[in-house]
């Protein structure tokens, strides 16, 4: 798969004010009144639908966002339309990754900012016993949740942590 640009356009504090701004595939809006409500997206694969991501979790399933502040936007978990196109796929620091085997297609994740440092941080706040989620370590060290799974992937593959298999899959432990 390939990797596409989100493009937030702008921020607006009602719906009204959002289509003068979703023109193309990937563009954005921010709904935020005091707080993040609601980010709409055009979808990213051209269908020309556009995509409601709600934030606000008083108003039921949400999104996290991260990123609002350097207009470099991240949304945990994946979008999965279950209609329409039935596009899947992940906002990562603007960048739309398509779901469905990224990383084995060629698909270059984005740039994580001072890694090394955020590699260490992962490794001395891992738990000594037992299956631990990236998302929970994330939410641990106030850090982007695919941010962390990279650097899981990285101690990973240097010796230091297991990832978990099946319905463990995105835990890891310590080796």
């Amino acid at each position: 798969m390939h990797s596409t640009a989100l493009k937030l356009k702008s921020v607006v504090s009602s719906r009204a004010a959002v289509d003068l701004h979703l023109a193309s595939p990937g563009d954005a809006v921010l709904i935020l009144r005091g707080e993040p409500r609601w980010l709409l997206i055009q979808c990213p694969c051209g269908c020309g639908e556009e995509i409601p991501i709600n934030l606000d979790s008083r108003a039921g399933k949400a999104w996290r966002i991260y990123g609002i502040s350097n207009w470099q936007l991240t949304l945990f978990p994946s979008v999965w339309r279950d209609t329409g196109c039935r596009s899947h796929f992940i906002v990562w620091r603007d960048k739309v990754m398509w779901c469905g085997g990224w990383r084995s297609q060629g698909s270059v994740a984005p740039t994580v900012p001072d890694f090394a440092t955020l590699v260490q941080e992962v490794e001395a706040s891992w738990p000594h016993e037992g299956w631990t989620s990236f998302v929970t370590i994330a939410d641990a060290l106030g850090q982007i949740p695919y941010d962390v799974q990279e650097a899981c992937h990285h101690l990973t593959r240097e010796g230091f942590l297991i990832e978990g298999i099946g319905d463990l899959r995105g835990h890891f432990r310590r080796r």
